[in-house]
């Protein structure tokens, strides 16, 4: 094996957003002894970027869609400061309970997918098409934007940093690249946003990955960790080149359980799986976890404390499983 396998969360619970919420779930992570939690995510990961900029006058927002009036308020952006409540009230609860995590990991909405939800005109029919994706000028102020928020995060006291950035699985397929971007462009951005960044860089992108959007990622300097679904995906495995991730000292963080079925998997369902990865890619593996958040984790009767509990042995099930991989 390459190392120790830690075991870590994307983000998001499927809890209202409380602070009581944020305790309980904090208590619950360090109680089933996750390796790296993140600050959690009980609002939207668009929201909790962007209804600030709203908020202040930079966006519009309207049923739940953002949208941008002037492109001359976008400028004062480079004046806005992060504030994030959760992140912020982790540290301090962390410190408050004497939870000793060695490791925190700080999710942060990247740049091409805030871009993908801001719209430059009040048709949002057009999809992708209508929004700040087809401005590269006007994205450059949202890189920094992001830039300046994996920083922030940085000052906090997270030291595993991740851009999720879902949208790159649209952009970038297994032939072209959509928007007119090009490979260089992306690893190029995403350089920029690590670039003065401290700790271990990592990216997420959920859903189907093309073998074009691995290769890309797994070349780009200042990443360190490949985060993708594995388990409601199991065709990404295709696109992994254990090659790649050994050339550029890249690790792999598999997602092994369903983020969207509200069924636990068995232990031998997830030893498999990550048994299946780890040999694929000659246990360049780290930071195992669900295919995703459990944001949109829902059960039949509706309540969002079961689908919770549900999530939350998913997580216990894979520390054990990674645990006992280990030992053997």
């Amino acid at each position: 094996m390459h190392g120790k396998i830690r075991t870590s969360h994307v983000g998001s619970f499927p809890l209202p957003h409380s602070l009581d919420n944020l305790r309980i779930i904090i208590d619950d992570l360090w109680r089933i002894k996750l390796d790296a939690p993140p600050y959690p995510q009980l609002r939207s990961f668009i929201d909790i970027y962007l209804k600030p900029l709203a908020d202040n006058g930079l966006l519009k927002e309207k049923n739940g869609f953002y949208f941008l009036d002037s492109k001359e308020s976008l400028k004062d952006i480079e004046y806005f400061e992060p504030s994030i409540y959760e992140a912020e009230y982790m540290i301090k609860y962390l410190r408050e309970k004497k939870y000793g995590f060695k490791w925190l990991r700080a999710p942060v909405t990247g740049a091409y997918t805030l871009a993908s939800r801001i719209y430059l005109s009040k048709d949002i029919s057009v999809g992708l098409h209508g929004t700040l994706l087809r401005e590269k000028t006007l994205l450059e102020y949202i890189i920094e934007y992001v830039r300046k928020h994996i920083m922030y995060m940085g000052k906090l006291g997270y030291n595993i940093l991740f851009i999720d950035e879902p949208v790159l699985g649209i952009i970038v397929g297994k032939r072209r690249i959509l928007f007119g971007f090009s490979k260089e462009e992306i690893i190029e951005t995403i350089n920029h946003i690590f670039s003065q960044a401290p700790g271990e860089h990592g990216i997420h992108v959920c859903g189907r990955i093309s073998p074009k959007l691995f290769e890309t990622l797994a070349i780009t300097d200042k990443l360190d960790i490949l985060n993708f679904e594995f388990h409601d995906n199991s065709m990404n495995i295709e696109s992994i080149n254990p090659n790649l991730l050994e050339e550029n000292n890249k690790v792999l963080a598999p997602g092994i359980a369903s983020a969207k079925k509200p069924v636990i998997e068995s232990y031998e369902e997830l030893s498999d799986l990550l048994r299946k990865i780890g040999e694929k890619t000659m246990w360049r593996i780290d930071l195992v976890s669900a295919d995703c958040g459990f944001g949109g984790l829902a059960t039949e009767s509706g309540d969002p404390y079961e689908a919770y509990h549900i999530g939350l042995e998913k997580l216990h099930r894979i520390i054990n499983i990674v645990k006992l991989l280990q030992k053997n």
